[in-house]
């Protein structure tokens, strides 16, 4: 026997459960709204007026969809910047491998001493790797494979390119880290934790007051004490990420206006506690964002 399949509600009934439970809205652009956004996504929203079974007074929709709107517009500058990071450390990989173990070295499996050999180190690479190569193939298919790394690494999204890292050996980690002015143990954690942003960014999740799976490692604090001296109030929220893309952004292009767009954008939601993301207070005057 099948069971029942419970239907959602309709925009309408959600637009009513929402208005019971305390939200000022009317009903009708409450419902617009609904249908823009999606009933459950525009709830991760209003869930920030929570208070006990239903909304805190004088929780509003234009209050919810200012949230809303500030992180659409958030996504997309750090989109922005984690673009700009990823093709930084997929060129350095590739220039730096290449030099290493050639345009080809990236058939043998030795030359990755820092796979593991089985779940998703080395074979899944291998099995990515091999889609690269059919890629190239069908784009080009005067020019007979392998391609050189530099060509593969083209096809390379950010989960390839963090792997590619990962497995590659320590002295070539240590190269490309020192580019960024950091130790291979923090650019790798930063790495991680920039592969989640961008994939939360890239399928339009919510990242405002976003509790990220583990602490962003931080440079250690007798080189770096601008990193701990105002210390971030929580490193698996979305202020210490912001900070390492305007950090890593500016090591690439100095002079970008990255910061003063940000800057404006928080300008314009002034009403939006920053504490919700982890940044301090004062985080415009933290060593790491003032000049």
């Amino acid at each position: 026997m099948t069971s029942a399949v419970t239907l959602p509600f309709s925009f309408e009934t959600a637009a009513d459960n929402l208005l019971a439970n305390g939200l000022q809205a009317d009903k009708t652009e409450l419902v617009r709204r609904l249908q823009a956004a999606g009933e459950y996504r525009l709830a991760t929203y209003a869930d920030y007026f929570r208070s006990g079974n239903g909304y805190a007074p004088g929780t509003t929709l234009g209050k919810v969809w200012r949230i809303y709107e500030f992180d659409h517009r958030l996504r997309s500058l750090c989109f922005e910047a984690i673009g700009n990071i990823e093709v930084q450390v997929r060129g350095l990989l590739a220039h730096c491998f290449a030099h290493r173990h050639g345009a080809f070295g990236y058939l043998d499996r030795a030359n990755f001493p820092n796979f593991s050999s089985a779940g998703s180190g080395f074979p899944w690479w291998e099995g990515k790797i091999k889609d690269a190569i059919a890629g190239e193939q069908k784009d080009r298919p005067n020019i007979q494979p392998p391609f050189p790394i530099w060509d593969i690494a083209e096809r390379m999204d950010f989960g390839m390119v963090l792997s590619f890292f990962q497995g590659v050996s320590s002295d070539i980690q240590k190269s490309i880290a020192s580019t960024v002015g950091q130790s291979d143990k923090v650019v790798r954690s930063w790495l991680l934790s920039l592969r989640d942003l961008r994939n939360r960014c890239a399928h339009h999740h919510r990242i405002w007051n976003w509790h990220f799976k583990a602490p962003v490692t931080i440079p250690r604090r007798r080189k770096h004490p601008e990193w701990h001296y105002p210390a971030f109030p929580d490193r698996q929220r979305l202020g210490i990420l912001i900070t390492i893309c305007r950090y890593w952004l500016n090591r690439i292009h100095p002079g970008n206006d990255w910061t003063e767009r940000v800057f404006a954008l928080f300008d314009a939601y002034p009403e939006l506690p920053v504490s919700a993301m982890g940044l301090p207070a004062d985080w415009r005057r933290h060593p790491l964002w003032d000049g």
